[in-house]
């Protein structure tokens, strides 16, 4: 009789634990219950990577990317880059802009070009690194509607900033006096 007894029990023993299993198995594959070891998809927030940010400071003749700060050479009052915010839409190892019809500021290649697109949706130059000529503009406002960086710093920054940064331009700028096309730097980049 204990040996029947005893095999009634584990028969009981075995049919409650396959039920159990069976429930388990019903539950993760009908997605009731989630595996610990199962990825979660990111929130919309995680799945960018955050935004670059570049603040440029016109007065103190500054521009700050990733806690590295470079001095600059600012737009002259009468050709201001004309934006407070811009982001950055595209990088070129070289440039070449057209002579102005007004034949003011220097034709030719601009290295290390970084460009945003303005508001009337022309994409122009933001920044580039100047020739070892227009080292003492460095500290000044000198460049014809864009930023200029010292020929060694121009490739770092060129390297470091990346599209879709947010730049912002704090610091004094003046309404332009000037036709976009009189101010050799705002020229349009094609």
């Amino acid at each position: 009789m204990r040996s029947r007894a005893a095999r009634r029990r584990g028969r009981r023993i075995l049919l409650s634990t396959g039920a159990a299993l069976a429930a388990a198995l019903t539950a993760v594959t009908s997605g009731a219950l989630d595996a610990p070891t199962k990825p979660t998809a990111p929130s919309p927030d995680q799945s960018h990577a955050p935004v670059q940010r570049v603040t440029v400071d016109l007065d103190a003749h500054t521009l700050t990317i990733e806690g590295r700060r470079f001095l600059i050479a600012a737009p002259v009052d009468f050709c201001p880059i004309g934006e407070r915010t811009v982001t950055v839409t595209a990088k070129y190892p070289t440039v070449t802009l057209s002579r102005s019809k007004q034949r003011i500021g220097r034709a030719g290649p601009r290295k290390w070009a970084v460009t945003f697109t303005d508001r009337s949706h022309h994409q122009r130059l933001l920044l580039f690194a100047l020739d070892p000529s227009d080292l003492p503009t460095l500290g000044k406002d000198a460049v014809l509607g864009a930023i200029g960086l010292a020929p060694a710093a121009g490739k770092g920054v060129y390297d470091a900033i990346r599209p879709e940064a947010r730049v912002e331009i704090k610091g004094r700028q003046s309404e332009s006096k000037l036709l976009d096309s009189a101010c050799i730097d705002r020229q349009t980049i094609r």
